[in-house]
């Protein structure tokens, strides 16, 4: 995971907030993606919804809601719940399948959502959608 997030980093990608579920491998995750950002000063929170075993993916969602629109957020969660999220997000017909250390940008734009890559957690390189 240190080497994705450094990839990210070496992306330009600058987290404004990372979410995460309460699992502790997930918290783990999390704390991993914040230490590899330089001047990361948080938040970092745990979001009970993003569990696979609590909320909905509209809970899950609602700190979108309340963030900046230049805010890069980050989500720490789980199958299936991470794809029914990205499908939702990225307005796609069906939702993409994750592996372990994988990620994916999601843009929005006027409540309009798109799938821009997902990042192989092998190569460190995103494929774009």
């Amino acid at each position: 995971m240190t080497e994705v997030g450094e990839a990210l980093t070496a992306m330009g990608l600058q987290y404004s907030r990372v979410y995460t579920s309460p699992l502790v491998r997930a918290v783990q995750t999390a704390e991993i993606l914040a230490a590899t950002q330089p001047g990361f000063d948080g938040p970092l929170e745990v979001l009970s919804a993003l569990s696979t075993e609590e909320g909905s993916t509209a809970q899950a969602l609602e700190p979108l809601d309340r963030a900046a629109d230049d805010d890069l957020i980050v989500m720490v969660t789980h199958m299936p719940k991470v794809g029914v999220i990205a499908a939702h997000l990225g307005q796609l017909a069906k939702a993409p399948s994750f592996r372990t250390a994988a990620a994916c940008l999601l843009s929005r734009d006027g409540g309009r959502g798109r799938l821009e890559w997902m990042l192989d957690p092998d190569t460190r390189e995103p494929k774009r959608a």
